[in-house]
This record gives C-alpha cells, structure tokens and sequence, in this order.
C-alpha cells in the first residue's frame, strides 16, 4: 500500500457471497438491516472485490458498493 492509498467505509448491498469474499479476505464488516453490509477499505480493493464478484462468484453485474459517509 502507498502513502496515498486512503482506507475508507464503504457500504455494500447484503449479500452471502460479498461477506463470503471479504472473511475470507480478512476484512472486517459489520451488518445492519438499513445499510447492509459495511466495512473499510482502500478503493482499490473494492475495484478488485467488484470484478472478483462478477468473475467467480456469479454476480451478472457489478455490485452497488459505494462510500458510506
């Protein structure tokens, strides 16, 4: 990681293959009915966990994980 990379929340929609993917990433998360599935994280893993989603776990689309504020 560089000095630029800048960890951020994200929220993502509640899904088992999204929580599947960043346990086994290590990544901690944290799930409410409201805002779903939400962690922290430099953008360019969320780049890479969108695409792992569509490539290997059968996401027909990009996901919808966006910056929570």
């Amino acid at each position: 990681m560089s000095e630029t990379d800048e960890i951020k929340e994200w929220k993502a929609p509640a899904s088992g293959s999204i929580a599947f993917v960043l346990m086994m990433d290590h990544v901690s998360f944290i799930y409410t009915e409201e805002d779903g599935i939400v962690f922290t994280a430099p953008d360019f893993y969320v780049e890479k966990l969108k695409h792992r989603l569509v490539c290997s776990h059968g996401f027909k689309h990009y996901p919808k994980i966006e910056e929570f504020k």
